[in-house]
């Protein structure tokens, strides 16, 4: 991908136009190409379901999968242990899975349409009461084909109900050995690994509906690096906020004893720490780039790595004999965790004035409102700009306009566009590929007449954006640098020729 354009450069000619694109965007496709299609469909749907919070409860729904998913590999319950496997009874970790369960089916039937939901329903009883097998078999054919993403959600919290309630059954017995643990895992990995569209992440993969970096510092950093090491850091950013936003589901307040599903969200913690640590140092220390890059991605792989160890020996390991073993576990990662992010930072920017204990300035929330607001304000005016010289019919102004709008969007996708919510991306996606796919330059009345109507519609999608971040409460008291903000928008603006 090519590098944006300078924000201190001004807008460059047709010629060389960077066309925008979202680099993060590019980078979780690459690490989902063989799913794409499937991913791209759940995303389309999860658009379209009615409910608050609706990208954290599929956040968290696919982090409990790949959660029970990890918690049932032997190596996760077991290291730390010092009786023989034979001779373990695991009934406590079957607990644990139980809870990790009960929670999934939970926030899977907040994110089911309850129209679509009880449709599913009737079918499953119609089945039971059919007596032709041709017909009933026909009708669990079509569910298990999971054609649509309800459906396959469907599927799966149906299977996931099933195995809760073998488990009822088997933590009725007075043991749980190790055979009937495996068999268990073998079950659950089966059903949820062969999922469509609900199959959990993999280590390093990242989706776009909730994995972005929104610190301004990281994302102005990464803006001015290649191609390669830029790539690489984005991943190790985004892998280690990863684990923040799993550590985030452990209360640190909360009066122990802790839900019984924290143990199994921990397990995926130090598993996914040990997964990247092992990528840092194979993966990302060779494309960083100069040495001492090298030498800082092999540091934070051997802190990563060295420091989950030891907070599995030595905390974790006692989780059955300790009640707050499990929030002191967390704290310690989450400590881990954001010493890392800022090291890294550090080191791509070793004159940026960071010192020890910044993590929570790095992340401001206010920052990253002060920055959107001002790019939304900047992104507002080329556009009104541009529609002016269109409906004016001045073309050589409108082509400089438009050439301004474009060299504005690399910047902006670099920085402001990962900091909008969700729920926006879709208009903003959609404008930005009409400018892609517009004839350059645009010529003819009508495509004008057009480009202009688009440009006013989406002037007002910016100007209402604008206000509602504005409006939120921690920039209440913060007035707007109309200064600062026409300096950013004159940076991309061409003078006129003379």
């Amino acid at each position: 991908m090519s590098q944006a354009t300078s924000p201190a450069s001004p807008a460059s000619g047709p010629t060389t136009l960077r066309v925008a694109r979202d680099f993060y965007a590019d980078l979780m496709r690459a690490s989902q190409t063989s799913r794409a299609g499937y991913l791209a469909e759940r995303e389309r749907w999860l658009r379209g379901v009615p409910v608050d919070g609706r990208e954290e409860l599929l956040f968290e729904f696919e982090m409990l999968l790949r959660a029970v998913e990890r918690y049932l590999n032997l190596t996760a319950v077991v290291d730390a242990k010092d009786r023989p496997l034979v001779t373990r009874d695991f009934h406590e970790e079957l607990v644990d899975v139980r809870d990790a369960m009960d929670r999934a089916i939970r926030v899977a039937r907040h994110l089911q349409d309850p129209d679509s939901d009880q449709k599913m329903v009737f079918r499953k009883y119609v089945e039971t009461q059919l007596a032709d097998d041709r017909v009933r078999r026909a009708l669990i054919e079509e569910e298990l084909d999971q054609q649509t993403a309800p459906e396959s959600l469907f599927v799966l919290r149906e299977d996931l109900d099933a195995l809760r309630n073998l488990l009822d059954h088997l933590l009725q017995l007075p043991t749980a050995r190790l055979n009937l643990f495996q068999d268990l895992g073998k079950l659950a990995l089966k059903e949820i690994v062969l999922n469509r569209y609900f199959r959990p992440f993999r280590p390093l993969e990242f989706r776009v509906e909730y994995d972005r970096l929104r610190s301004v510092r990281i994302l102005d950093t990464l803006s001015q690096m290649s191609e390669e090491p830029r790539t690489a850091f984005a991943t190790a950013f985004l892998g280690l906020f990863r684990l923040l936003h799993y550590l985030s589901y452990v209360d640190a307040e909360a009066t122990p004893p802790v839900p019984r599903r924290v143990r199994v969200l921990l397990a995926l913690v130090r598993s996914e720490t040990h997964a990247l640590a092992t990528w840092m140092h194979a993966e990302l220390s060779p494309k960083a780039g100069s040495k001492a890059l090298q030498a800082a991605a092999l540091r934070a792989a051997r802190d990563l790595a060295k420091e989950a160890e030891r907070i599995g020996r030595e905390v974790l390991a006692h989780v059955d004999r300790e009640p707050d073993a499990p929030q002191r576990a967390a704290a310690a990662f989450t400590t881990l965790l954001r010493t890392q992010v800022v090291a890294l930072v550090e080191s791509l920017a070793p004159n940026g004035g960071l010192t020890d204990g910044v993590f929570d300035h790095l992340v401001s929330p206010q920052d990253a409102a002060l920055r959107l607001r001002k790019d939304l304000w900047v992104y507002a005016q080329l556009c009104r700009a541009a529609e002016g010289h269109l409906r004016a019919d001045d073309v050589p102004a409108a082509e400089r306009a438009l050439d301004a709008l474009k060299s504005f969007l690399g910047y902006f996708h670099d920085g402001g566009y990962q900091l909008l919510r969700y729920a926006d991306y879709d208009a903003f996606d959609r404008f930005t590929a009409l400018l892609v796919e517009l004839p350059w330059p645009p010529e003819g009345p009508g495509i004008r007449s057009r480009l202009a109507e688009d440009l006013r519609r989406f002037s007002q999608t910016l100007e209402s954006t604008f206000h509602a971040v504005s409006r939120r409460t921690l920039l209440q008291g913060r007035g707007f640098d109309r200064q600062e903000a026409e300096a950013l928008r004159d940076r991309f603006v061409a003078p006129a020729p003379r």
